[in-house]
């Protein structure tokens, strides 16, 4: 009962602070707004399909080395699905091409061996010098072409080999090569039916909505703090109430705030933005809750190892903003060493809970997410339980 009691008082406490109503429940609403509409060119919103520029290509060819086979890939790459794609542009060297790659006035250079229709013709594997740039869509379009190309020149010279083997006549050609075919070997499209990309609005909601719950645990701890600073905590301690109680009171008593927040952020966002949370309300609660409940114990954890209320909000807004940087909360940050230790972050881990939500994953996958996360809950109250038995709150 002692516990309610507090927790009431605490929520009192908070509801009438105009800060708390600006910093967690508008501010959030407003970033979410302003990034959303600002970094909208970095997301394809909605099942829309994007259109790809064409790949322009630096093509490397000895003079008069064009043979039979040589001709066929330039009539190949002047086919009309593949000249959608692929813009080439003839260079004398290769230290020339090189040279357009790394000024990026070219994406992509291929390089024709002297001997590539002598060793098509003598039944050697074909191959192409390729040199990648720095844009990967480029780099994944140009090779699967060129790939492709390389595909039908062996394919047709294993063909050769067994229909010689047999005594029969057996030209090598590429089959692309002809204008009657339309297949293309490059098509964009979605990886399945039921997933769609998340949109800028929605991935800066998921993104906002978890670092202003760590935000909330932050006002925890800096209520836990002005009790000492103010000394009243002597008057609650003073009373026929555990210390653990008032701890765990002014924890529920925040946590009731931030799970209003919550509502208020996804409410407002769907409303106003548009923002679609997926059709998982069940996971959705279950994810955001244990945000919370992480963010409750990490701020009691602060609070008791902090001397003065400063350093534990210096520290506070230090942790959050550099946990949402590395997890990709500002801005999505492709993989690489980045990613890698934002996985170790609170963040990191409920927003891809809440985005695999969003795009109708996996369930194994979201409950996998998840379970994560109620590990490091698991061990932020661990760690609580030992702070607490060893330094404790008092005045």
């Amino acid at each position: 009962m002692n516990v309610w009691i507090i927790a009431c008082f605490e929520l009192r406490r908070m509801l009438r602070a105009r800060t708390v109503i600006i910093s967690l429940f508008l501010l959030p609403l407003i970033l979410i707004f302003i990034l959303g509409t600002a970094l909208s060119s970095f997301f394809n919103s909605g099942d829309k399909i994007p259109e790809l520029d064409p790949v322009k290509v630096a093509m490397v060819e000895s003079v008069g080395n064009r043979g039979v086979v040589t001709s066929q890939l330039y009539t190949f790459l002047e086919s009309p699905d593949i000249a959608k794609m692929i813009i080439v542009q003839d260079v004398p060297t290769s230290k020339e091409a090189e040279r357009l790659l790394r000024s990026q006035k070219v994406d992509f250079v291929v390089t024709v061996p002297v001997d590539f229709d002598h060793q098509v013709m003598s039944g050697k594997e074909a191959k192409l010098q390729l040199m990648l740039g720095s844009n990967r869509t480029a780099n994944m379009v140009a090779g699967t072409v060129f790939d492709s190309f390389l595909d039908d020149i062996n394919h047709g010279r294993a063909v050769t080999f067994v229909a010689s083997s047999m005594g029969l006549r057996q030209d090598v050609s590429v089959s692309s090569a002809s204008p009657s075919d339309p297949h293309s070997y490059v098509s964009v499209g979605k990886l399945n039916d039921t997933a769609t990309s998340y949109s800028a609005a929605q991935y800066f909601a998921v993104a906002m909505l978890i670092m202003f719950l760590l935000y909330s645990g932050g006002t925890a701890s800096d209520s836990l703090l002005s009790e000492r600073d103010n000394h009243t905590l002597y008057r609650l301690q003073s009373m026929p109430i555990s210390h653990v109680q008032i701890l765990i009171g002014k924890m529920i008593g925040s946590s009731i705030v931030a799970m209003a927040q919550t509502l208020v952020i996804i409410t407002v966002s769907y409303v106003l933005y548009g923002t679609n949370w997926g059709q998982q309300p069940v996971l959705l609660a279950v994810t955001c809750m244990l945000m919370i409940f992480a963010s409750m114990t990490f701020a009691a954890i602060v609070s008791l190892l902090s001397k003065s209320s400063s350093s534990a909000n210096n520290f506070m807004q230090v942790l959050i903003v550099t946990m949402t940087f590395f997890s990709g909360g500002f801005i999505p940050i492709p993989v690489g060493f980045i990613q890698n230790i934002g996985e170790f972050t609170l963040n990191h881990w409920g927003m891809k809970s809440i985005l695999q939500i969003m795009l109708h994953g996996n369930i194994s996958e979201i409950i996998s997410s998840i379970g994560m996360l109620a590990g490091i809950c698991a061990t932020l109250l661990a760690l609580t339980a030992i702070v607490y038995r060893k330094v404790g709150y008092h005045a």
